[in-house]
């Protein structure tokens, strides 16, 4: 991979086999059209840092002083005596409003109509590969058997039309009691990645309240809540990355156990495990925040988990979008200084020394003996040889799809919340892909070469995550965004048609009594699942308002994609014409 020019994927197929130039050949197309997002995200993001002091609602928050006390737990309950005001959410109110304004809204319908582009001219270029390095369906044979499969007794026998003979193969039946352990695995660890999403929100209200009784420190409680997230955030990063790191084994073990005919069902079923578990794995506290914290529980009317012993928490004032942003973040910084670490190990040979330290310490004397004369001889006779038989195995290429599709429903399904982020993920990923391109050649033993047409089944999981992004876009900027809400208000109960008393109005009112007193107090809360006052009329309007502009956003992009696909093509013209004969180009 040569610097600032084209890869040479030529040379990389004829050398390492098709499977590895398919991989390099999507990374780079990948990286490029990510250039056109960060373009747009840096606009986007310019224009939401001027809203941060112009925005109507932030300054009423920030100038309301200690006019609204707001509702919290440790008060309430008379844990502590420290009152939150709503002027405390200033800082964090002014991050979101660069994320809540009406270019984010442009901003969300161009990378859905980006992504629809990419995969479209991504399936014709790998359309375009395949015919010219031989390995497209009609003339390939990049389904070889595995040697498993084939020294395993198989008992059903079939007649194969193509060879013209009877062979043996194993059925569905066959595989059937494997397939069931992988089903329970995987909904095993399914089940234990969503309990993980809901013990970190747990934690994080816990641990924002116990930072409010904090005596000694004014900053502890005053940013109790920015602090409770940026720790919980690390806390679930670290847990995500651990957890993929044992499904990942447990996902190879179970394929190898289904024992799959040809190399291409192996991959195909794997991937689809992978990317299965990992969506729910990196997403799930994402998704929760979005849709669900601020949701389901109010101060007069509070919901908890397990019995009494866990409330529901609530979402900061002016929505979650702050703590979606902070959590992506921290979670693709993680995930990104991973591959950074170990290029990083890889670079200054590390692996080299670990072996010899190994060699040294981790057997007897006699052996190290033994195994030093036997290298020794081993390298004067054939030191070449030895050396590149010593090189590290690649990683699975699944491994590597799995991380830059992950890094792509970020940046799509919750990439209104950052913006910013395609410019970070384009530096980083050109920083990797000279880094892999690094070990391939130099740290990694030549891998097997097999054949293969594309990318196999990630260009289904492409598809339905351009169908599913549209979907959430929508949601979430109709039910997590404070653009609707405010705009509902400015247009069918403010008086002068303007965002003056739109805090006051949003704000919902809760009386009660602290324990040990009889004196009411009054706390404020904002209203996310119910209206704030009496007046229903506003909640029905903003319910209206939601639904029309889903069905809108949805099917306007829906209809965009799909025009995009119809008129551009899977394939081009040439490579039809060329696939089927002179003349007689399908579809």
């Amino acid at each position: 991979h040569m610097k600032w020019k084209s890869q040479p994927l030529n040379i990389i197929r004829n050398y390492f086999g098709s499977v590895t130039a398919f991989y390099f050949a999507f990374t780079g197309y990948y990286n490029t059209w990510l250039i056109l997002p960060a373009i747009v995200g840096v606009c986007v993001t310019v224009f939401g840092l001027t809203q941060m002091f112009l925005h109507p609602a932030v300054q009423q928050i920030c100038d309301s002083g200690e006019k609204y006390p707001m509702c919290t737990e440790c008060w309430m309950e008379g844990n502590c005596d420290t009152v939150t005001y709503l002027s405390n959410y200033c800082f964090t109110t002014r991050i979101t409003s660069a994320a809540n304004n009406e270019a984010v809204i442009v901003f969300a319908m161009l990378m859905m109509i980006w992504l629809s582009l990419f995969v479209t001219f991504f399936k014709r270029y790998q359309n375009t590969l395949a015919h010219m390095w031989g390995t497209t369906h009609s003339r390939s044979a990049s389904a070889e058997l595995r040697v498993k499969y084939v020294n395993t007794e198989k008992k059903t026998m079939f007649f194969n039309k193509f060879a013209g003979t009877r062979q043996a193969e194993l059925t569905f039946f066959d595989r059937l009691p494997f397939y069931v352990v992988a089903f329970t695995t995987v909904s095993i660890f399914l089940s234990v990645a969503v309990l993980l999403s809901l013990t970190i929100t747990i934690y994080n209200f816990s641990l924002s309240q116990s930072l409010l009784k904090t005596q000694n420190s004014e900053f502890t409680k005053k940013y109790a809540e920015e602090l409770a997230n940026i720790i919980t955030g690390l806390i679930s990063g670290t847990a995500i990355l651990t957890l993929s790191f044992m499904y990942h084994w447990v996902a190879n073990k179970l394929t190898e156990l289904e024992n799959h005919r040809t190399q291409r069902d192996h991959d195909n079923h794997l991937s689809f495990k992978v990317y299965l578990f990992e969506f729910i794995n990196h997403y799930g506290t994402l998704f929760y925040i979005a849709f669900f914290k601020g949701n389901l529980s109010t101060p007069g009317e509070p919901r908890y988990l397990f019995g009494d012993t866990f409330r529901i928490e609530n979402c900061a004032p002016g929505g979650c979008m702050s703590e979606v942003s902070m959590q992506m973040i921290i979670i693709m910084s993680l995930k990104q200084s991973i591959p950074l670490l170990k290029g990083l190990f890889k670079a200054l040979n590390l692996y080299k020394y670990w072996q010899m330290f190994k060699r040294a310490f981790c057997c007897s004397a006699r052996k190290r003996a033994v195994a030093a004369d036997n290298l020794d001889n081993m390298y004067r006779r054939r030191g070449k040889i030895v050396e590149d038989f010593e090189l590290r195995e690649p990683n699975e290429m699944y491994r590597e799809y799995v991380n830059n599709i992950i890094q792509l429903g970020f940046l799509t399904i919750f990439g209104t919340a950052l913006p910013i982020a395609p410019v970070i993920c384009l530096f980083l990923n050109h920083h990797q892909l000279r880094q892999e391109a690094t070990q391939f050649v130099k740290r990694y033993r030549r891998p097997v070469g097999f054949r293969a047409d594309g990318i196999g089944s990630w260009t289904n999981i492409l598809e339905v995550l351009t169908r599913m992004a549209i979907l959430v876009n929508a949601v979430l900027i109709a039910f997590t965004f404070d653009y609707l809400p405010m705009i509902v208000y400015r247009d069918y109960q403010s008086e002068n048609r303007t965002f003056d008393g739109y805090i006051n109005f949003m704000l919902g009112t809760h009386t009660f009594q602290r324990p040990n007193s009889t004196v009411s107090e009054t706390c404020r809360y904002w209203s996310y699942i119910s209206p704030a006052n009496e007046n229903s009329d506003f909640w029905n309007q903003l319910m209206l308002a939601r639904m029309i502009f889903i069905f809108s956003f949805q099917n306007i992009a829906w209809a965009m994609a799909r025009v995009i696909e119809i008129i551009v093509g899977n394939t081009p013209a040439y490579v039809q014409q060329r696939m089927v004969g002179p003349g007689v180009a399908v579809r």
